[in-house]
């Protein structure tokens, strides 16, 4: 058994060591060094390596320090003590320093930082009473990538198959650079990595496409991104199309006439590259006496001429190909807007004409109309149906017979109508008596007294009969 001042020592010492072991659980004496987990360092530029500390009220910084680990073992790079200053060894002196060191930072810079400066570093913190605290990083090193844009080797011709526009080359990237283009054409991109000696990887993507002279002078865009880079490295790349002149002619407006003078036609060409050959020729005889050829022009050195109507041909050439257009003069007699008086002139005396002769027309139906008599209707009867045909006038309609008459006895009237007229032809034929004395008249004859069976029967049959409704008889 210990004896009794062993036992008041060693409590003595437990309850100083509780004393210290709380003090650190609520910061009266404690202290915390703050580093980021990792750093990217761009190659050949300078990285900032963060510490913070945060030390207790009643801890003194008595010394802040860097090291290194390598695989031989681990390397003090920076130490800066409040007494006694910062120390620096000889390998670091020149691109290695502290930002702003205090009780509270000790933050360092490592310049022009090599792949060689990749690995893990701990920042160390000794405070008085509590001793070491630290905190470990990694710095990974990036290469930046060199960003171009390269053309294709063939050159871009309308109409041509697919061919390579252009390349974008991120060269020796750490990690491998993401490259595209940007564009709105219908091409296709090619993507190739190329890896490099010293551990860097080459990024190339190329773009085909098949090329039109409509895209002349747009643009593509070079997209390359990388974790070196602050933001996104575009690179504009504009299309350069070849195509053969495009002609159109000038000057001709379709109203050249006899006598028209500084006459002139202009061959406008659009080309990739430039026109460098043009050429006026007629192609329904030989070229005109009068005419000159100024580079692209057409002059007429003389007023025109009838028989400088024809065809006319402008030749262009570049470096592509030759191409050509037609047109075709007509030399009119006269100007349009001369034409166009002359028919002003024609319509207004055509119109003066029919004028007079409506007005002649009219004249004569006025005065035919006066002195021709009424049209007579009476004897113009045309026989149409029962159906069709229209009433008599009134004043030629026969008697009319009594509805309660039945169509038998109407019938029966009109055959004796017909005996009665054929008799009285009978008696026409005989001998006429001699004359007498006048006395009284003599009595109708049945031919007269059967006159409102004739209008009945209308002389065509027992079958007809003429009905007026108005009046209610038959």
């Amino acid at each position: 058994m210990l004896p009794s001042y062993y036992r008041s020592f060693l409590g003595q010492r437990g309850r100083v060591a509780l004393f210290y072991l709380l003090c650190s659980i609520t910061g009266l004496w404690g202290s915390q060094v703050m580093v980021p987990k990792r750093v990217n360092a761009v190659l050949g530029k300078n990285v900032t390596l963060e510490c913070k500390v945060e030390a207790g009220t009643n801890l003194t910084l008595t010394q802040s320090s860097w090291e290194r680990h390598l695989p031989s073992g681990s390397i003090t790079v920076a130490v800066y003590n409040p007494q006694y200053g910062i120390s620096i060894p000889p390998e670091y002196i020149h691109r290695l320093f502290f930002r702003s060191p205090s009780s509270h930072d000790a933050t360092i810079v490592v310049g022009n930082v090599g792949f060689s400066d990749v690995g893990k570093y701990t920042c160390k913190v000794a405070t008085f009473p509590l001793g070491y605290t630290q905190a470990s990083t990694t710095v990974n090193v990036l290469v930046e990538p060199k960003v171009y844009v390269s053309a294709g080797s063939t050159a871009l011709i309308d109409g041509g198959n697919d061919t390579l526009v252009a390349t974008c080359i991120a060269e020796r990237a750490r990690p491998p650079a993401e490259v595209s283009w940007e564009s709105n054409l219908f091409g296709q991109s090619e993507v190739q990595l190329f890896d490099e000696t010293n551990g860097t990887t080459s990024t190339q993507v190329s773009y085909l496409w098949q090329p039109t002279r409509h895209i002349q002078g747009q643009t593509l865009t070079c997209v390359v991104r990388h974790p070196a880079l602050e933001s996104d490295f575009r690179i504009p790349y504009q299309l350069n199309v070849q195509y053969a002149p495009d002609i159109s002619v000038v000057g001709y407006d379709g109203d050249w006439y006899v006598g028209r003078e500084n006459a002139q036609m202009t061959c406008k060409a659009n080309a990739n590259p430039p026109a460098n050959q043009f050429r006026w020729i007629r192609l329904d005889s030989e070229m005109p006496a009068g005419m000159e050829i100024m580079n692209s022009t057409l002059l007429f050195l003389r007023p025109l001429q009838r028989n400088d109507s024809g065809v006319y041909r402008c030749e262009v050439a570049n470096d592509i190909n030759l191409r050509s257009r037609d047109v075709r003069l007509l030399i009119q007699d006269q100007s349009q807007a001369e034409r166009s008086n002359s028919i002003v002139v024609a319509g207004a005396v055509m119109g003066a004409v029919l004028a007079l002769f409506l007005i002649a027309v009219f004249l004569i139906v006025i005065l035919t109309s006066r002195k021709a008599p009424l049209p007579v209707f009476a004897d113009k009867v045309i026989d149409l149906p029962p159906t069709h045909k229209p009433p008599p006038p009134y004043s030629e309609r026969a008697p009319a017979i009594p509805l309660g008459v039945h169509a038998s006895q109407v019938a029966w009237l009109c055959q004796q109508s017909r005996r009665a007229e054929r008799r009285h032809e009978l008696s026409d034929r005989q001998p006429s008596p001699p004359a007498t004395r006048p006395g009284p008249p003599a009595a109708q004859s049945p031919t007269q007294r059967l006159s409102r069976l004739q209008w009945v029967c209308h002389q065509s049959g027992t079958d007809r009969v003429y009905i007026n409704h108005r009046e209610n008889y038959v």
